[in-house]
């Protein structure tokens, strides 16, 4: 009966834990999951009816007009499959503040504590599991690491041991490396000063060690400059202490690991591809994605495209290439609000900074770092990747911006209290 009452009380964090692990660990049955936690969410709004709904409408409401923007986007399209998957993708605008509005009651200190252990747990299992693949793949193929290729052989390697892109992969880690670092995670459930130091160096060194395997450059850059910003708006002399630190970090491991050193040697050194083979890397093709993306979202800023437009829209541009490889792949714009633009056009992208800026009142306050650092990672990372065009990228932003919006306004509520 315990049990059953215990179960009843905390469904809706429960399923928030097992959304956690489903995000990381296992990308098909996350879907599931979302279903899971918004039936729990609706079942709490029966059990507490002492929050009223107004608490939650005003963000809610930001939040899920992005959905509604994408599906007036729709009606005003020809239906085709590519803005049906951009409608169907962005579904998350919608279910996860319906959610949080449906539950009425804010998530408390305990509750994010709780959900942000599942998220590190999650991250450091994986990255364990990746591990214990990875190691023997490496010794087996040992002439890989003195070539310029182990790069992206350990890229390629990762995204089919986990199903997970790798600059995905670098951002979930990045951010629970963030979360440990300002004292939330493993570390609350021990004890013993010196276990809890060892735990945080092991998790802290061992997701470090993929994210630089991986070298997902955008990621790297947005976590430093996002820690670097926050710490600077919380004391001065230690944050500029923190960026000189940072700076010899990446300049440490730009010249002495030599993958790191290659992608960003690369990236410097980019130019937009020709008609030659051997002038196609990822960082040549970025520059010539750029260009097109540029040319299109000046073109048509104020409308867009559409959203059954897009990808022609580009693919028409990279046909000027003459290069089969971009021609031929079909590579998105690589930068979120470009992506936005050319699909909603200016509006749509006025409307995503709201959500991306909403609430600016206090975060630079020491109780709303973590906040306040989610949000300059993201806005960072989302200028190198379409973040949100795929459900691993759009469930991370929009559960986590929902969960630390609803966990603001619990601060606020306890200080009225007080």
């Amino acid at each position: 009966m315990l049990k059953r009452s215990l179960l009843k009380n905390n469904l809706f964090l429960i399923t928030t834990i097992a959304l956690m692990f489903a995000l990381v660990l296992d990308r098909k049955a996350t879907t599931y999951f979302i279903g899971f936690w918004f039936i729990s969410a609706i079942y709490e709004a029966f059990q507490n009816n002492e929050h009223p709904f107004k608490q939650n409408l005003k963000w809610c409401i930001i939040i899920a007009s992005m959905f509604v923007l994408y599906t007036i986007g729709y009606l005003f399209s020809e239906f085709s499959r590519e803005a049906s998957a951009a409608l169907e993708i962005k579904l998350s605008f919608f279910i996860f503040p319906l959610g949080f509005f449906l539950r009425r009651k804010p998530i408390s200190a305990k509750e994010i504590k709780i959900a942000l252990l599942a998220f590190q747990l999650a991250c450091l299992i994986s990255a364990l599991y990746l591990a214990a693949q990875l190691i023997p793949a490496v010794i087996k193929n040992s002439n890989l690491i003195t070539t310029e290729s182990f790069t992206y052989a350990v890229r390629t390697f990762t995204e089919k041991t986990l199903g997970v892109h790798s600059t995905y992969l670098s951002i979930f880690y990045l951010f629970s490396i963030y979360i440990e670092l300002k004292g939330y995670g493993l570390r609350i459930i021990l004890k013993n000063k010196k276990i809890k130091v060892v735990i945080q160096a092991f998790q802290i060194l061992t997701l470090s060690v993929i994210v630089l395997l991986l070298v997902a450059r955008a990621p790297i850059i947005a976590f430093f400059v996002g820690v670097i910003i926050v710490e600077i708006l919380k004391n001065w002399k230690r944050g500029t202490l923190i960026l000189l630190s940072c700076l010899a970090i990446l300049l440490a491991a730009i010249f002495f690991i030599p993958g790191v050193g290659n992608r960003f040697e690369e990236a410097i050194n980019s130019h937009e591809i020709t008609e030659n083979e051997s002038s196609v890397n990822s960082s040549n093709l970025r520059r010539s994605i750029l260009v097109c993306s540029n040319k299109l979202v000046s073109e048509n800023w104020l409308r867009g495209v559409g959203l059954d437009h897009i990808q022609y829209s580009l693919n028409s541009c990279y046909d000027s290439f003459n290069n089969k490889e971009l021609s031929e792949t079909g590579y998105n714009t690589h930068n979120q609000y470009f992506d936005i633009i050319l699909g909603l056009g200016i509006l749509g992208l006025i409307m995503f900074i709201i959500i991306l800026i909403y609430p600016s009142q206090h975060l630079i306050k020491p109780q709303f770092a973590l906040l306040l650092f989610f949000k300059l990672f993201i806005a960072i990372c989302l200028l190198t990747e379409n973040l949100l065009n795929r459900q691993h990228g759009v469930v991370f932003f929009v559960f986590f911006n929902c969960l630390f919006v609803s966990h603001y306004l619990w601060i606020n509520k306890q200080k009225k209290l007080e």
